[in-house]
């Protein structure tokens, strides 16, 4: 791996960083080494075996693995990349790694069909008696109803109010351990709330749940946001000095940064409210003709 040989970087020791020397400051935490490298691993030998059972491309298609690689990509960008340690300069690049983090690569990796995919890494009797099994058809039921828009919109909302919070956010920059824990918590919650939708998208009973989940977090989301770019004062006093390097006034910084989460991160969510609305006029029971009236 290429980034073993890279020093890791920690907020809390490092100097700000300057336009001269960004792309000498790649990101190495342990949590990052282990987990994206074994979720490649596994994913491609369970598309592999899928497909050398099934055929090139059937039950999952090139284009649905593009698009996990796609989701892999971003998330080596986010918390890899030099934008990690940029984070740590610039609230910008790190409202930018949230937005990769939370609104980016949850829906390309799920898009990807991971959980088609991991079954089959599994050994075939294995795989036979996991499927045959009443016990796993019944804590599939239980995750399907505990992973439904709302609860899970309620879950992310409290995430991204949580650590988007003063003390919280400041926390996390002066400390590694709460900052891999604070992506995490992002991470994990919105991988719920993207699988949400994707659930809720399946009949015309449960996409409007899933509208509602999409337009409650676009809303909800662009208040924070709009409270970070119009706060008179900074927020968070840890980038107080940072930005000077990039000749960026720290109050400017954080407007930038709150736009971010406001304006891109709403047209994610809005467009995924559309993709449901969408798919909810074409399903078949989504409306009825009006009864003929007799004459």
């Amino acid at each position: 791996m290429i980034f073993l040989s890279i020093p890791a970087f920690a907020h809390e020791s490092a100097q700000p960083i300057d336009p001269s020397n960004v792309w000498h400051h790649w990101s190495a935490e342990p949590w990052v080494l282990v987990s994206l490298p074994l979720a490649f691993v596994l994913y491609g030998f369970g598309v592999r075996n899928l497909w050398s059972n099934a055929g090139l491309g059937r039950g999952i298609s090139v284009i649905r693995v593009t698009c996990y690689a796609g989701g892999g990509a971003i998330l080596i960008v986010a918390l890899a990349s030099p934008l990690d340690s940029l984070s740590g300069t610039l609230l910008t690049a790190h409202m930018v790694q949230h937005v990769l983090l939370i609104g980016v690569a949850p829906p390309l990796l799920l898009a990807g069909l991971p959980g088609v995919a991991l079954p089959w890494i599994l050994p075939r009797l294995t795989r036979r008696a996991v499927g045959r099994s009443s016990g796993a058809r019944t804590m599939g039921r239980r995750a399907a109803f505990l992973i439904r828009p709302l609860p899970t919109c309620a879950l992310h909302g409290a995430a991204l109010w949580l650590w988007h919070a003063p003390a919280p956010f400041e926390a996390a920059l002066g400390n590694e351990a709460i900052h891999a824990f604070e992506h995490i918590a992002f991470f994990v919650t919105a991988m719920l709330f993207w699988q949400s939708l994707a659930v809720s998208s399946r009949g015309p009973a449960t996409v409007p749940s899933g509208i509602a989940a999409g337009f409650l977090t676009l809303v909800h989301s662009g208040f924070l946001g709009a409270l970070i770019t119009f706060s008179p004062t900074l927020l968070y006093p840890w980038y107080r000095r940072g930005p000077d390097s990039w000749r960026l006034d720290p109050l400017a910084d954080q407007q930038l940064a709150g736009l971010i989460m406001w304006v891109p991160a709403s047209f994610i969510y809005l467009f995924a409210c559309l993709v449901l609305a969408a798919r909810l006029l074409v399903m078949p029971g989504s409306y009825r003709k009006p009864a003929r009236q007799s004459s």
